[in-house]
């Protein structure tokens, strides 16, 4: 439990959708109920991880009237600050672009903290997206970047002063358990896997045209995209004119359990931020080829713990997928290697105390005003 009394932490997210950023959050958020504290999540829609929320001891608020996601939402903003209003919290803490606009509108009358929590490069904003973030990266009073690559860019290219920004890497929860599933079928040949949403920036189109060259060495092998979004009828109209075998299994709650029945996962992103799902692969045993980009490279090393490629190279991603299927000691050997250094430096706990100690900090009012409440009480 926490000293000195529990804070009233209101989280913002876009959703409870599953996804990345979302169980990150949900992580967080349980682990600060446990310390003692009151944690709300307010989002425009609901989702999956709710029920998971409430049983978390996570009050969950829907305050929008349609899911908000990478734009200004003024009824999600409306809504927000009716809540801030009436439930008062210590600070506020967004997650999502969606999420962080809302809650700078809806802070603009109000003297709460904002915490702004970057998950991702956002490399698809575009100039109005600039501008919105900006505004509200000067309105907070923090930001947490979760890797070291996205500090840089809030830093150098968004002008946030040093002081401001935290690093704070993702980790797997602390109860972190995958669920019992129902094991994929094991085909003849080795089993090879995506888990991500299907948006371009996740790259599972370099996927799918690598593993048309995997299977010119490995016909028999088999391949899997757990995952939904925009981007399905596409994908999979690519798979079949690639002629490759993949069954696309859609949003799966068990997705962590399901990657445990692969031989490989693949993390053919453009843009990440530090991506729960290479640190699960740690977990499960299971071997990661991925692209050299935003803080994988500081989750896993190249040739130590998993194998790295330049992003968009499905040819570098086949060959490098190869090396470890035609080898399953040395896929087994980096995926032995990636579980220590998970245990070794990802500790969920360290996480929650840090955010708990910011939040204190932030909430406590300046030294000129606790002065001049010294001198009324006297």
């Amino acid at each position: 439990m926490t000293t000195g009394g529990g804070q009233r932490v209101l989280f913002v997210a876009d959703s409870l959708d599953i996804g990345g950023a979302e169980r990150v959050l949900l992580g967080i958020a349980a682990g600060l109920v446990e310390r003692g504290h009151q944690v709300t999540v307010a989002c425009s829609a609901g989702g999956a991880l709710a029920a998971d929320a409430v049983g978390f001891g996570v009050a969950v608020r829907v305050v929008g009237r349609r899911l908000a996601k990478r734009r200004v939402d003024a009824d999600f903003a409306d809504g927000l600050a009716r809540l801030i209003a009436a439930d008062r919290p210590d600070v506020v803490h967004s997650h999502m672009f969606a999420s962080t606009a809302a809650a700078a509108l809806a802070l603009l009358r109000c003297r709460v903290p904002l915490v702004v929590h970057e998950h991702s490069e956002a490399v698809w904003r575009d100039s109005a997206a600039r501008r919105v973030a900006f505004a509200a990266y000067a309105d907070s009073a923090a930001v947490i970047a979760v890797s070291a690559a996205i500090k840089r860019r809030l830093i150098d290219v968004d002008g946030v002063a040093g002081e401001k920004v935290h690093l704070l890497p993702n980790t797997l929860p602390a109860r972190y358990r995958p669920l019992r599933h129902v094991a994929l079928l094991r085909p003849r040949g080795p089993s090879v896997g995506v888990v991500a949403r299907l948006q371009p920036e996740k790259g599972v189109a370099v996927f799918l045209r690598a593993a048309a060259k995997i299977r010119r060495s490995l016909p028999d092998a088999r391949f899997t995209v757990i995952g939904d979004g925009p981007q399905r009828a596409a994908l999979e109209r690519l798979a079949a004119d690639l002629a490759v075998p993949v069954s696309f299994l859609g949003f799966r709650p068990d997705a962590a359990a399901l990657m445990a029945s692969l031989d490989l996962l693949i993390v053919p992103s453009f843009t990440e931020g530090t991506p729960l799902v290479v640190l699960e692969a740690g977990a499960a045993g299971v071997p990661v080829v991925a692209s050299r980009v935003g803080g994988i490279p500081e989750q896993v090393r190249h040739g130590l713990e998993a194998l790295l490629v330049p992003s968009g190279d499905d040819t570098a991603l086949a060959d490098r997928s190869l090396r470890i299927l035609l080898d399953p000691a040395f896929g087994a050997k980096l995926a032995t290697a990636a579980q220590q250094r998970l245990h070794k430096r990802a500790d969920p706990e360290t996480g929650v105390i840090t955010l708990e100690a910011l939040y204190h900090r932030l909430s406590q009012p300046p030294p000129s005003a606790r002065s001049l409440s010294r001198r009324d009480r006297t």
